[in-house]
């Protein structure tokens, strides 16, 4: 964030915290749009730790088992023989356990007691000797009016077909024939799931899809809105990318799960259709020739590295392949986050270690901590002055807290966990809908009360930060904290 935008608040734009990034999220996610929001009001309900990672995973493993059966996105010699008298064994072995992967995480998603109902209603349905009865038990399971709902059916589809994989190995020869009809079957169940349909390339979801730098974050801040949302969605992609890469497995590690090649698969598809948009719509939506050629540098770097893993790495017959083509990628799409944040703020220097800074996690706590500190600040400033009997200065009071909510969203607001976001929205969104100025006593009151009442979670969310293992041993700068605070209840900021 730039001290000057940082000095000088904006006033008569306020918006609930997170706007630009889920705007843009729901301008990628077209008519599902409905179904992501219940899915997302579900997911809150999840008790189980690390719940965004689980479903990341899950959604990760459907859309590469979606794209291991186009044979573009497997690494396949035919040199050899022909694709009809190859045998697939091996690629469906990938699958079984990308399948069986998937299956134990919707068991872990899915809520205990409902689960064990739904498995006692599908035995029940068994049994059943009358067909109308049992075809209304069908009809209602396949409605998938609830997001567990539709997580059982998918379950249940994969267990089935997880069934079918097993007898099938067990054949001499698994043909071409063979796996593109299993890919059909497993294309048919995911595609068909009303709320957990994988997302597409270049649609994401505010559940996991954040950017996770406080330099990116600031650099992005400072665009102009036709060069915000696409470079945005740049980094968005590769950031996805780098994180598809981390469930490859780790290096050193003994062996790699064969669903590694499912995951790898799904990182060339994606990498394909990202290259597609920086030659067909970041280079023609820029104005400055420098940010059209990084456009085009980045489309070609990475086709043709993409090319090279899969010819010289992926087509090894080694165990260490996939992890290999897996630190050749990540070293790949690394080089293009820092090579568009050199695009974008020229003179900056390129190096791992750049990249390795970028996303530094002390320096995301660091500024999560401060700002978290300065909104709690600024709350119980706003709180005392609606409280007063000065009309103008509670008017001030809050002109500066909505100005710093919109420096808080660009930056800190994308650094929160997932789990904080619900109490930070209803906030803003009441910031958003106050009637402007405040009149009356009764509006300033309930305003007042509002703030007294949001204040602790900020004390405790900065609490919980300031506890972060990397922030142990760092003091807290206060006198940088009370700077940036002063600055948005300095007399300009009014």
């Amino acid at each position: 964030m730039s001290q000057a935008r940082a000095k000088e608040p904006t006033q008569t734009t306020p918006h609930v915290a997170r706007d630009f990034y889920a705007d843009l999220m729901r301008a990628t996610q077209s008519s599902r749009s409905a179904a992501l929001a219940e899915r997302e009001r579900w997911l809150r309900g999840v008790s189980i730790e690390g719940r965004e990672e689980q479903l990341f995973e899950f959604e990760l493993l459907l859309r590469g088992v979606e794209r291991y059966f186009n044979l573009h996105n497997v690494v396949v010699n035919t040199q050899d023989r022909p694709l009809v008298t190859r045998d697939f064994h091996e690629e469906l072995e990938d699958v079984r356990d990308a399948i069986h992967r998937a299956i134990r995480i919707a068991r872990r998603l899915l809520d205990p007691d409902s689960d064990s109902k739904r498995v006692f209603r599908k035995y029940v349905e068994t049994q059943l000797t009358d067909d109308r009865v049992r075809r209304a038990f069908i009809e209602q399971e396949l409605d998938q009016e609830t997001p567990q709902e539709s997580l059982f059916v998918l379950r249940e589809a994969f267990e089935s077909l997880r069934n079918l994989i097993d007898h099938l190995l067990k054949l001499p020869v698994c043909g071409l024939a063979l796996f593109t009809d299993v890919g059909n079957l497993a294309l048919r169940e995911i595609v068909l799931n009303r709320y957990f349909r994988p997302f597409r390339p270049l649609e994401f979801r505010i559940e996991y899809d954040r950017i996770r730098s406080v330099r990116i974050l600031d650099l992005l801040a400072g665009q102009p809105h036709e060069l915000r949302a696409p470079f945005t969605t740049a980094f968005l992609a590769l950031f996805r990318l780098l994180r598809y890469l981390s469930y490859v497995g780790q290096e050193g590690e003994d062996s790699t799960p064969r669903r590694a090649r499912v995951v790898l698969a799904l990182v060339r598809s994606e990498a394909v259709s990202l290259v597609g948009f920086f030659r067909d719509e970041l280079a023609t939506q820029v104005g400055p020739k420098r940010l059209k050629a990084a456009s085009l540098r980045a489309a070609r770097d990475i086709a043709k590295e993409t090319n090279r893993i899969a010819r010289e790495i992926l087509a090894e017959d080694a165990p260490d392949a996939s992890m290999k083509a897996a630190i050749a990628f990540t070293a790949l799409f690394r080089s293009q986050v820092v090579a568009l944040v050199e695009a974008l703020e020229p003179a900056s220097t390129s190096s791992d270690a750049s990249f390795q800074k970028l996303v530094a996690p002390e320096a995301m706590a660091q500024r999560l901590r401060k700002d978290l500190w300065v909104f709690g600040q600024l709350c119980r400033t706003t709180e005392q002055a609606l409280r007063s009997e000065d009309g103008a200065a509670a008017e001030s009071a809050l002109s500066a807290l909505k100005s710093y909510l919109g420096y808080f969203q660009d930056v800190s607001y994308q650094l929160l966990r997932y789990s904080d976001y619900e109490t930070f929205d209803r906030f803003a969104a009441l910031l958003v809908e106050l009637p402007w100025p405040p009149e009356g006593p009764s509006i300033r009151h309930r305003l007042a009360e509002d703030l007294r009442q949001f204040t602790p979670t900020l004390e405790s969310t900065f609490s919980s930060v300031s506890r972060r293992v990397l922030l142990q041993g760092r003091t807290f700068d206060r006198k940088e904290a009370e700077a940036l605070r002063d600055r948005f209840l300095a007399p300009t900021g009014r």
